[in-house]
């Protein structure tokens, strides 16, 4: 997803993990409480032509099993 394909013009990696994380933090603010699973959406460009729509999922939770640190997990939907 933040990967950009050659070629196309207006469009870094840098820029797409900002736009991400801006829109999350977008997400974030309208969540309700104690919300586990986020779904949000932005606009990107793989070629030189119009931007499409593409959703992600926001995961909160423990790290894993043995590491209960709190992360953040984005993901496309069908990844969980």
């Amino acid at each position: 997803m933040l990967t950009v394909p050659p070629n196309v013009t207006g469009q870094d990696e840098a820029g797409r993990l900002w736009d991400v994380v801006w829109m999350l933090r977008f997400a974030i603010q309208k969540a309700q409480s104690g919300q586990a699973r986020l779904p949000f959406a932005l606009y990107v460009r793989n070629d030189n032509r119009a931007p499409r729509l593409i959703k992600l999922i926001a995961m909160y939770g423990p790290l894993d099993i043995d590491d209960p640190r709190p992360v953040i997990t984005v993901m496309m939907p069908d990844e969980d």
